[in-house]
């Protein structure tokens, strides 16, 4: 009988094999490989979208940084250019090249700005009239240059020239310029500013984070104005990118294409500058964003390859996965604060770009704050709400009493010129206000504190948005009452000089009426003498404007004309200026005194010597005319001729004076007293 306990025999006569594990295990191992191969590609595709999506950020951000910095630093010069525009339309060109105030200000402005190279002002025939390079500016016409021409043919808005070689600096530029109009819309000449390119390509090397970085600016038509890394050889042209710049897409500005100067290609971003026709094109190399993917793939690959070597060893696979994901994490970790170290370092010349234009914010403060023409805004409710140093002092009132006060406030009791009270409408920011463009209206205004009366010449135009609603208006103010009291000094003047000249012909015909002479001759000697003294006093008082003279200047005048030699005349007292009434009368009376001397005193002969000495007491001069060494006198003259006859009439007279005649044997000794009240 079988034992129930005794396994069956098989009818085949084998044993089946157990499972072989090792077929699990190598499932296993491919798995794991596919999944870390898969986790791997997929790594990789995602790593280089990361480092394109933050490569195209660095470059928009970038190019819109240094888009800002050229439109900040532009328009800071811009402003210079209106002020100077408006300098010459409100004066002349006479008057601002005939004197160095306009051309030192230009000057401190231009050596505060590193980038500036020079100022210029050109009228409508291209002829220089002030330049910032040479006081007083040489004869030069630049009616032939890119920076003239567009402005001449009717371009009105800012205009940026072609890079160009200096004239006067031979040093290589490019020019942003502005038209001037006359007040009639004619063609008065160009102000432009010369730039240098060489401290774009300075500020754009010390900012770029990247050392294959390309930065270009640019004009409209693509002719390239600064690029960096500059030429080995750069010249007055960089060439045209107007074929690359055409290519960027329309809304991002971004586009990938070989760079025209090295051939190297690189990710652009192209950004136009704000009211200035020029643009930023800012381009990083694609060929180091593959290097950076490249070594974050090796990295990532060199995982995927520790990864799969330690799942061969199957009895610690647990263990091994579990030590290789806290060195995954490790290397992550590592990998992220490097990843975070290198932006840093990206957006570090940020903040450079961000000082640069805090400088520049600084400058333009100082600019407007410097400048001689007061600026203001006015908000869409009338009201100041920003003014510069020039505005406090015109308005009479500091900048924080300023701001909130109602342009047409009754405080500064405006009013026209011929002295009518401005209405509210009136006022050149009431008619800003209203969308009008007011160009050298002249207003006067009261200082509120000492009440003078000051004459303005205002320029005011409205603020418009992007819809063209009116959002404020700015206005500038110049100083003009010493014009005007010019011009009133200058009514009194000729008015003087009519009087002066009439007088002076009624005294030359009372000359030639009175004048005797025993020949024709010598009358015309005597007349001849006595008018030629009348025009030394004439021309004396002309140069002292008509104030008067000096007494020592008026002897020498008269006198030397006599000497032989100058050691005959000596004069010794203190200076006197004498009064515009007393100068052509005294004047005759020292000639007739010379004219004696030269015929029978002292200046007859070359050892005589004539000493005038004199005083001044209480108002009244003393005066001593004392001759020496000429031929002895016998007897004082029998016949008193006209000489003696003007002596007399025209110091006792018409001077209020008085006149002795000592005829001593030695020489004549005259003694002269005149009053000479508040002119002495």
């Amino acid at each position: 009988m079988q034992d129930v306990f005794e396994p069956p025999a098989s009818q085949s006569g084998s044993t089946p094999r157990p499972a072989n594990p090792s077929r699990a295990v190598v499932w296993l191992a491919l798995t794991a490989l596919l999944v870390a191969l898969a986790l791997f590609a997929a790594e990789l595709l995602l790593g280089r979208a990361r480092v394109m999506e933050r490569a195209t950020t660095d470059t928009k951000a970038e190019a819109d940084q240094l888009s800002e910095h050229a439109a900040r630093l532009m328009g800071a010069h811009a402003l210079v250019l209106r002020n100077a525009e408006w300098l010459v339309r409100s004066q002349s060109w006479d008057a601002v090249s005939g004197t160095p105030h306009l051309f030192e200000w230009l000057r401190d402005l231009a050596g505060e700005a590193p980038e500036v190279q020079s100022y210029w002002l050109v009228d409508a025939t291209g002829k220089v009239r002030v330049s910032t390079l040479r006081w007083p500016v040489p004869d030069l016409n630049v009616a032939d240059r890119a920076y003239f021409l567009p402005h001449e043919s009717g371009m009105v808005g800012p205009h940026v020239s072609p890079r160009l070689s200096g004239r006067l600096n031979p040093e290589v530029f490019f020019a942003l310029s502005r038209r001037i109009d006359g007040h009639d819309g004619t063609f008065m000449g160009v102000v432009q500013v010369s730039l240098r390119p060489a401290y774009f390509e300075s500020f754009y090397a010390s900012v770029s984070a990247h050392p294959d970085a390309e930065v270009m600016l640019v004009r409209d038509d693509g002719e390239v104005l600064v690029r960096h890394p500059a030429p080995v050889e750069s010249g007055s042209t960089l060439g045209n990118v107007a074929d690359l710049v055409s290519r960027r897409d329309p809304t991002t500005g971004l586009l990938t294409a070989a760079s025209p100067f090295d051939g190297q290609e690189r990710l652009y971003a192209v950004a136009d500058v704000d009211r200035v026709p020029v643009r930023i094109v800012y381009g990083i190399s694609t060929a180091g964003l593959q290097s950076d993917w490249g070594w974050a793939a090796l990295g990532h690959f060199s995982f995927a390859i520790l990864a799969t070597l330690l799942l061969l060893p199957l009895a610690v696979i647990a263990l091994r996965q579990t030590r290789q994901a806290e060195v995954a994490q490790g290397q992550l970790r590592s990998s992220n604060v490097a990843l975070e170290a290198r932006v840093r370092e990206r957006t570090a010349h940020l903040d450079i770009a961000l000082d640069d234009l805090r400088l520049s914010e600084e400058r333009l403060s100082r600019l407007v704050n410097t400048a001689p023409v007061a600026i203001m805004e006015i908000g869409p409710e009338g009201r100041y709400t920003d003014v510069n140093a020039a505005a406090e002092r015109i308005l009479g009132l500091s900048r924080a009493a300023i701001i909130g006060v109602r342009h047409d406030a009754a405080l500064w009791q405006a009013t026209s010129l011929d002295g009518r009270p401005l209405s509210s409408v009136d006022f050149p920011t009431a008619r800003a206000l209203a969308g009008e463009e007011v160009r050298d209206g002249e207003y006067a205004l009261r200082d509120p504190k000492t009440g003078a009366r000051q004459i303005l010449s205002v320029n005011a135009v409205p603020i418009r948005d992007e819809n063209g609603r009116i959002i404020g208006c700015t206005a500038t103010a110049m100083d003009v009452t010493g014009r005007y009291e010019a011009e009133d000094r200058q009514r009194l003047l000729m008015r003087e000089v009519d009087h002066r000249a009439k007088n002076a012909l009624a005294v030359a015909q009372a000359v030639v009426r009175l004048s005797r002479a025993d020949s024709i001759e010598a009358f015309t000697s005597a007349v001849e003498g006595r008018v030629s003294s009348l025009a030394r006093s004439h021309s004396l008082l002309a140069q002292a404007s008509w104030s008067g003279a000096d007494l020592e200047r008026l002897v020498e005048d008269e006198v030397q004309a006599f000497a032989v030699n100058p050691g005959q005349l000596t004069l010794r007292g203190p200076r006197v200026r004498l009064g515009a009434d007393m100068v052509q009368s005294l004047g005759l009376v020292f000639h007739e005194l010379a004219t004696n001397a030269a015929k029978h005193g002292a200046l007859s002969r070359p050892e005589g010597m004539v000493t005038l000495d004199w005083t001044v007491r209480r108002g009244t001069l003393d005066l001593t005319w004392t001759e020496t060494g000429g031929p002895e006198v016998v007897a004082p003259p029998t016949r008193q001729g006209f000489g003696s006859t003007l002596l007399g009439q025209v110091l006792r007279h018409q001077l209020g004076g008085k006149i002795d005649m000592d005829w001593a044997p030695a020489g004549l000794r005259c003694h002269i007293t005149l009053p000479l009240g508040s002119q002495a």
